[in-house]
């Protein structure tokens, strides 16, 4: 490389609260910027510059910083320009680092990604005396889920963990979560619900059988309800809570 070029590899990503977007991202950027990148230290234009100190600006309004663990404080439509405007930012950088030799690895998380679509899956446990009682029970759930267009996923299956038990399984349509709030509406009150912060995010719910209660059917004893990528995104595709 010639001496002129410099070069060298730099991670983008955000750092709530750090005011650094750029990172070194091999060891011979960080011999020469150090871990942490000063954007006024690379050869990029005051304006882009500032595009950066908008940005992590812009991103450290996401927390709720009196409750950082707690949900995002964005909406969508607010998340939504926030990628954009990174992407913006993105392409600048690259544009004008690429004559000196630098590559800029984009792990903001903010990309636009094809996700698969989601799945709205039913694991619902009943005793059986046996197969053919768990086979009758089968059917008996596949009717009373006619609303979600019922598919086993396989057939009745013993329950490993408890003798007696048998598991069936279901995959629900249409997979959203219009759909997984009805199945949850059908008991009231006896659910652990985990939902996620947007329409198109992954949600979870368990029901227990308890006294005078019941999900689906009588002798239903517990239910696991599922709406979920097929695939999960890796975590470089999480960084924004979405």
């Amino acid at each position: 490389m010639a001496a002129d070029k410099p070069g060298g590899s730099i991670r983008f990503f955000f750092d709530a609260g750090s005011n650094v977007c750029l990172w070194a991202g091999d060891d011979a950027t960080e011999a020469r910027h150090g871990f942490d990148i000063d954007a006024a230290d690379l050869p990029v234009s005051t304006n882009t510059r500032r595009w950066l100190l908008y940005l992590m600006a812009w991103y450290d309004t996401s927390l709720d910083w009196d409750d950082p663990g707690g949900p995002a404080r964005w909406s969508e439509d607010e998340q939504a320009r926030f990628r954009q405007a990174v992407q913006e930012g993105v392409a600048r950088l690259r544009a004008e680092l690429a004559p000196a030799g630098y590559e800029v690895r984009d792990e903001s998380g903010t990309a636009q990604v094809d996700y698969p679509p989601l799945e709205l899956l039913a694991r619902i446990f009943m005793p059986a005396a046996g197969a053919a009682e768990a086979d009758a029970q089968n059917q008996a759930l596949l009717a009373a889920l006619a609303a979600f267009s019922p598919r086993p996923a396989h057939p009745p299956e013993p329950y490993w963990k408890i003798a007696g038990w048998y598991e069936h399984a279901f995959q629900l349509s249409p997979a959203d979560r219009a759909a997984f709030d009805a199945l949850v509406a059908l008991s009231e009150g006896d659910w652990e619900v985990s939902r996620g912060d947007t329409q198109d995010s992954e949600c979870d719910a368990v029901w227990n059988s308890w006294s005078g209660h019941t999900f689906l059917l009588p002798g239903v004893t517990w239910a696991h309800i599922l709406l979920i990528y097929p695939n999960p995104p890796g975590p470089d595709e999480e960084y924004l809570p979405l």
